[in-house]
């Protein structure tokens, strides 16, 4: 946990020092699964940095990108990957505003909290009182 720490900083640090695009991913794996998951045929990050939970499959991902590259197409293919060989992104820190939460947790948020003041837009719900307005992903990729 400690080496996560460190890194993830430098990362950061490295990523804004060089004037580079960053990307940070928690995704969980199979078991059995110790491959990385493929980037779009013509990419290639910069930097890949993996590292993760001793005992699960649980994998945090640094990749740095050079300018131009579309980082959310990339990180929507990790995703798609992950999921194709059964493993969940995000796996640990939850949905936010950058990925859309299956309908069953999405009606579990709202049953919890019907009048949507505590993380209105998360998960790709709705941002207005009662879940009503606009989708709160940030790139708007919402099934509503």
């Amino acid at each position: 946990q400690l080496f996560r720490f460190a890194c993830a900083p430098a990362f950061t640090t490295r990523c804004y020092g060089e004037g580079v695009q960053g990307l940070s991913l928690d995704y969980a794996l199979p078991k059995k699964h110790d491959t990385c998951p493929v980037m779009p045929e013509g990419v290639e990050p910069l930097i890949r940095m993996r590292y993760g939970h001793f005992g699960c499959n649980v994998v945090h991902e640094d990749l740095s990108f050079a300018n131009g590259v579309d980082v959310h197409a990339c990180k929507m293919q990790i995703k798609a990957e992950v999921e194709r060989v059964g493993g969940k992104l995000p796996a640990e820190h939850g949905h936010g505003t950058e990925y859309l939460a299956p309908p069953p947790t999405q009606a579990r948020w709202m049953k919890a909290d019907p009048l949507n003041m505590m993380n209105p837009g998360v998960g790709g719900t709705k941002v207005g009182h009662k879940y009503t307005g606009e989708c709160g992903l940030s790139h708007h990729d919402c099934d509503h």
